[in-house]
């Protein structure tokens, strides 16, 4: 797959990550929930091919977008584990949100302006 298609992918996950997260006033899915599995599934696609793409241009990026998505999982997984939700675990986990949005961005436009290794010309040897 070319940088570009992963970029493009990403944005295509995100947008139906959205749109999965519908609900409504009730805090009850809107949406079916095969749709939320692929969804997750996709994303999941996404940070691992992202990660690994990334791992020789931007190693820092790809720590920060793997351990982002890591922990954002867990601090999700023990808030609907845990009932009554504090204040200080609902700012933790949007804190870890904003930290996981930030580098999912950063790393789509990475992905964008770094040269896909398929375009080079080959070297000829004399």
């Amino acid at each position: 797959m070319k940088n570009r298609t992963i970029a493009f992918f990403g944005i295509g996950t995100y947008i139906l990550s959205v749109l999965s997260s519908a609900e409504d006033l009730e805090g009850n899915p809107n949406v079916p929930i095969a749709l939320v599995a692929i969804s997750g599934i996709a994303t999941f696609v996404f940070i691992v091919m992202a990660t690994i793409r990334l791992w020789k241009e931007a190693k820092s990026l790809s720590i920060i977008l793997a351990s982002s998505t890591i922990i954002l999982f867990l601090l999700t997984v023990v808030q609907l584990i845990s009932l009554p939700s504090s204040q200080g675990s609902i700012i933790l986990l949007n804190i870890f949100n904003v930290i996981y949005f930030v580098s999912r961005i950063w790393a789509i436009i990475r992905l964008f302006k770094l040269k896909d290794e398929s375009n080079k010309q080959p070297i000829l040897s004399v």
